[in-house]
């Protein structure tokens, strides 16, 4: 349960450093992770990980087109890290699905904490955008 709390206060002082000095596609790349892992809580609030997780799957999927948007609205580099480390999450799941040998802790672990990179490159993003501005952040 301590993971649990660990991870939900990272996510929400990405938030709020989003909030605090984050253009708009900042913002909503950290309400995207806020959102995202609200609704992965909520529809599988203890998973089992043994076979593949279709709902965390599918707002993985979500996650991964909401990060692409981000991408193709910047010039920035910041997005295609965070998209890229989202894919990472979705073959995670992809080769649940093709190998059900997999098992269930390396499995978790992979979709759990690839969200840590995730969250520090969109600090690093929000903490960097008043400095070097953004050409097209319009959102």
């Amino acid at each position: 349960m301590w993971a649990v709390a660990i991870y939900y206060s990272v996510l929400l002082i990405t938030v709020a450093v989003a909030m605090k000095r984050g253009g708009p596609l900042e913002r909503w790349a950290a309400y995207t992770a806020l959102i995202a892992s609200v609704c992965s809580t909520l529809v599988s609030p203890v998973p089992e990980w043994t076979n593949i997780e279709i709902n965390i799957f599918v707002i993985d999927l979500i996650v991964l087109i909401s990060f692409w948007y981000i991408a193709f609205k910047t010039e920035r580099f910041w997005p295609y890290w965070i998209a890229g480390w989202q894919l990472i999450a979705i073959f995670g799941h992809i080769q649940k699905l093709m190998f059900s040998e997999i098992l269930a802790r390396p499995y978790s672990l992979l979709s759990i904490y690839i969200s840590y990179p995730i969250l520090l490159v969109i600090m690093y993003a929000a903490g960097s955008t008043e400095q070097r501005g953004d050409v097209r952040a319009t959102a």
